[in-house]
């Protein structure tokens, strides 16, 4: 289960390859839920390392059995420790399933210590994980709450985020993922970089940090679909926010014909299949903020490039002109905008496009050059 390459993985989701990667073996459904996930949780950990429980309990009225104080050792001396495992709901196909006060410790080959305040997965199927992984992302982290994560390296703290929420369910017509305060410690993240990458990784961090060497991001992605008088509309919206960097949203609507078989949640996990639908027009709305990084981006530039601000500027400018005379004045004003969010005289950069009616995105994308053509553009700085 801890494996090299698995345990790799864990930064992403630590919670849930710690206790998806192991062989579960069927419990005697005649036995009652508090022995069945006793039994189920010994069986999922056994051959790689040991497990202890300290007390399982149920809670009849409100269909809920408990196991508490999780500790379990693998083989190779990595730790995971769970204050509470809740399972609510019918056993065989739970409500939720609610893990609380998680720690990971010695992993990544690292003695790294992750911790985290809850998790509550809505409609897992089952009550602990299942083996296979595509399994595992379909079933269990289909839909998720997390919050209060840290992450500890020997150095000290590098990574902690306040939630994550995900929605992966788009059966119902709608989903979305939505992540508050993720702060990283890039300073010393990257002391644990290679040498030889490091000077390179510092240029980046310092552009998006202003040398301070702490990232804050918040982020949110809403995704829906819905049928309509023979077509299905799809639409899409978000945004990241870089604190003190950058803010960059987007907004798409799309109705479209779909190939035969193929429904509307099915688009959004496959990028394949969008390209064969038939768009019937459409927009998309992609909106620049400048919250910093331009400027820095100058800076950066014009350093690299042994010249004034002042030169590498001009360069932009004449770059801009250049590619508008190329690809047209639809380009040159998304350009010129550009420019303009690097000068400091805007510092919003809002770009419209309007999709034709009657293509598909394969088409579209056969010839890029052509696009400003194609499509009804429109840029506006503020």
């Amino acid at each position: 289960m801890f494996s090299s390459t698995r345990a790799s993985a864990l930064s992403a989701l630590p919670l849930s390859l710690a206790l998806g990667l192991a062989t579960p073996a069927l419990a005697d459904t005649d036995r009652g839920p508090t022995d069945r996930l006793e039994a189920d949780l010994q069986a999922f950990f056994a051959g790689e390392g040991t497990l202890e429980i300290g007390d399982v309990s149920s809670a009849l009225l409100r269909s809920r059995v408990t196991a508490e104080d999780l500790r379990f050792e693998s083989h190779d001396g990595e730790r995971l420790s769970v204050e509470r495992y809740i399972v609510s709901g019918d056993y065989e196909r739970p409500d939720e399933v609610t893990l609380e006060g998680i720690r990971l410790e010695a992993f990544l080959d690292e003695p790294a210590v992750m911790g985290i305040e809850r998790v509550v997965l809505s409609d897992p199927g089952r009550a602990v994980p299942p083996r296979d992984e595509d399994a595992l992302a379909e079933q269990w982290l289909g839909s998720l709450a997390l919050s209060g994560l840290n992450l500890e390296l020997s150095e000290g703290p590098v990574a902690s985020l306040a939630s994550l929420r995900l929605d992966g369910g788009l059966e119902d017509g709608s989903g979305g993922l939505w992540v508050e305060a993720l702060e990283l410690d890039l300073a010393r993240m990257i002391d644990q970089a290679p040498a030889d990458e490091r000077t390179r990784l510092r240029m980046i961090s310092n552009v998006l940090t202003d040398g301070s060497g702490q990232l804050r991001l918040d982020a949110a992605f809403d995704a829906e679909w819905e049928e309509r008088d023979g077509h299905t509309r799809l639409a899409s919206e978000g945004y990241i926010d870089l604190v003190d960097a950058l803010h960059l949203a987007h907004a798409v609507t799309l109705p479209v014909l779909l190939p035969e078989g193929v429904n509307a949640a099915e688009l959004f996990t496959d990028e394949a299949l969008l390209e064969t639908a038939t768009l019937l027009g459409g927009d998309l709305r992609l909106t620049l903020g400048d919250r910093g990084l331009f400027p820095r981006l100058v800076t950066l530039g014009a350093a690299m490039g042994g010249v004034s601000e002042a030169q590498y500027m001009e360069q932009a400018r004449t770059q801009a002109q250049g590619f508008g005379m190329m690809l047209g004045p639809q380009v040159q004003a998304f350009l010129s905008g550009l420019v303009e969010l690097m000068e400091g005289s805007a510092e919003t950069l809002e770009l419209t496009v309007t999709l034709p009616a009657e293509s598909r995105l394969d088409g579209l994308a056969d010839d890029p050059l052509a696009l400003p053509e194609r499509l009804d553009l429109h840029v506006e700085t503020r």
